[in-house]
């Protein structure tokens, strides 16, 4: 992986260049004082062989985060593609070009925040280099004993910065543990996701994942996995819920995300998957379709991808 040498020096505040060391939060905003905020995390791939840097799925995510501010009730910014050019123009700013996770966030950012302000809301961009997150070698997984929080309590579909403590507990005790993972089981005992990834398994040699409504992030990635394996491998995907049990019995588990990528899974609470190393056959597959997606090379899928500089014209 190629790595960029101009350092990052900016963030975007409301559509205009700062330095980074100026990004700002009231530490009294309804933002900090209850969690009322949300985000979007993307990737951009750098390719040697096209000289270009390929941000993937935009758009999708742009309209994900419009989605999250209209169910938490946040006056925020909608315009879909004047949000996508104002990310790509803070990549070109920096000059990056290298591999990528860029972050957009709108906070409520009212001066002594109420709980019930919508308002004014204020949207920061960043764009920072990012080689794999877990690493290579896979993951050895807890199932924690939180459970996911339910759409009775909160809505998981979206990104809502207060969803992540569920999650960032979940980690926390799976780190204590010796694990390097977690996932979390719904209130009613099924396979919901993990601590910042959806979960799909082998079983049987069967593809499941559960549906939307077992409490899970509407996941764009996971969707980028759902047309791979249906238009690149000709898999049917079972879509239903899952039993703690099938985990561990399964011949192949792995976990996507933006950060995450696709990741094989070599255990469950110590229970070895497949043979406890290596990533199954159709993981792996996954796994090289995704990195191929993700730089613009599947036929017909090119469409998921923007290139940074190619737009410029540079």
């Amino acid at each position: 992986m190629s790595t960029s040498s101009a350092p990052v020096r900016y963030l975007l505040h409301d559509g205009e260049l700062i330095e980074y060391a100026d990004a700002r939060l009231h530490v009294l905003s309804t933002t900090a004082k209850y969690g009322v905020g949300v985000f979007e995390g993307f990737r951009a791939y750098w390719s040697e062989e096209d000289g270009e840097l390929y941000a993937f799925r935009v758009a999708d995510h742009m309209r994900r985060l419009v989605d999250s501010m209209r169910v938490v009730e946040i006056d925020g910014p909608t315009d879909i593609e004047e949000l996508s050019g104002q990310l790509l123009g803070l990549i070109r700013a920096n000059e990056l070009r290298s591999n990528l996770h860029m972050r957009t966030q709108v906070f409520v950012d009212s001066a002594d925040g109420k709980p019930d302000d919508t308002g004014p809301s204020t949207v920061y961009m960043a764009a920072i280099p990012m080689g794999n997150y877990f690493g290579a070698t896979g993951l050895a997984v807890q199932i924690s004993s939180w459970a996911r929080l339910s759409d009775r309590a909160m809505p998981p579909r979206i990104k809502s910065i207060a969803n992540y403590q569920n999650g960032r507990l979940a980690l926390l005790e799976a780190r204590r543990n010796g694990y390097g993972a977690a996932l979390l089981l719904t209130e009613s005992g099924h396979v919901a996701e993990g601590a910042g990834y959806n979960v799909f398994i082998v079983r049987q040699g069967r593809l499941c994942t559960p549906p939307s409504t077992e409490s899970i992030l509407e996941g764009i990635t996971r969707d980028s996995v759902l047309q791979l394996a249906a238009t690149q491998l000709g898999l049917e995907v079972d879509l239903r819920p899952i039993d703690r049990t099938e985990l561990y019995s399964a011949d192949e588990i792995f976990v996507c995300g933006s950060a995450a990528e696709v990741n094989h899974v070599t255990s469950v609470d110590r229970t070895p998957i497949g043979d406890g190393t290596n990533p199954g056959p159709i993981t792996q597959q996954l796994q090289d379709l995704y990195q191929r997606a993700v730089r613009g090379r599947i036929p017909g899928l090119e469409h998921w991808v923007t290139p940074v500089y190619g737009t410029a014209g540079a």
